[in-house]
């Protein structure tokens, strides 16, 4: 992938989530899970990180193996296709409204005739039949949906009587006006809502919340030793491996001053009121 490419990850959502792909594959030689990276210990990785952020969700569901999962905001796959060998659901079915992250998701499926991945609005779902889905995971994407109340009528309307549903998502601390970063946002889909607005959803779409978790702090720990994730045998030409360190650096900056100051990562499980 060119520099040029990468430095125009923020022309907007579409871009960024391409891009970034792109760049785990050149550096990485494989996708990654499009996570914030969670602590655990020491000298980890930042696909362990990522890695860790899943398994701390799943561990929040009771029983996983035999259910029918649906993965809303299931980026390039590998999140869908991890839960798959891991936790042995009888079923799992990503869908993004990001056709490019679907094709790539759909190029690594292999012969898994228990994961599917379809391209699909999660404030619509026109694809996942009433009553259907045992668990629905979504994990870090909420914040790009304008319109968050349709996406809990459907989390309502998909969910078996006996279903959960799990939302870990990057709040907003408080409202405040900064007219060139409400610019941006906007360009980037950046929907944050405060932890406030998510109850007063939750109860209007009659979806009960039995557990919340705040897990900012372990994600601004997962931070720790970023510098070492990128190293210099994995970029050929030195140029790209200082941009790349560069990029990187300030991403990890500005994510933790935001989780610091402006935002706040929580995790929801709950359930529906049939």
């Amino acid at each position: 992938m060119s520099t040029v490419k990468l430095v125009s990850t923020g022309n907007s959502t579409h871009d960024y989530y391409q891009s970034i792909n792109k760049t785990y594959h050149k550096l990485f030689q494989k996708l990654l899970m499009l996570h914030y990276p969670l602590f655990k210990e020491k000298g980890e990785s930042l696909e362990e990180r990522q890695i860790n952020l899943t398994r701390h969700c799943i561990s929040k569901l009771d029983v996983v193996k035999d259910k029918k999962i649906l993965d809303v905001g299931c980026g390039n796959g590998t999140q869908s296709f991890f839960i798959k060998n891991n936790y042995f659901p009888s079923r799992i079915t990503g869908v993004d409204i990001n056709d490019s992250n679907i094709q790539l998701a759909r190029s690594i499926k292999g012969e898994h005739e228990e994961i599917e991945f379809m391209v699909d609005d999660a404030q619509e779902l026109n694809r996942i039949p009433d009553n259907s889905v045992d668990l629905l995971l979504c994990i870090e994407s909420a914040f790009h949906y304008p319109d968050k109340h349709e996406f809990m009528s459907q989390i309502h309307r998909v969910l078996k009587p006996t279903g959960k549903f799990l939302i870990a998502d990057i709040l907003t601390r408080s409202y405040k006006n900064r007219y060139i970063m409400e610019k941006w946002k906007k360009k980037m889909s950046y929907f944050h809502w405060t932890i406030e607005d998510y109850f007063v959803a939750f109860k209007k779409n009659r979806l009960v919340v039995d557990s919340t978790e705040d897990i900012t702090k372990s994600v601004i720990r997962g931070y720790r030793g970023f510098d070492r994730w990128i190293t210099r045998r994995d970029v050929k030409s030195f140029f790209e491996y200082f941009l790349f360190k560069l990029l990187l650096y300030i991403q990890v900056k500005l994510n933790i001053f935001l989780l610091k100051k402006r935002r706040q990562y929580y995790i929801f499980v709950g359930r529906v009121l049939k």
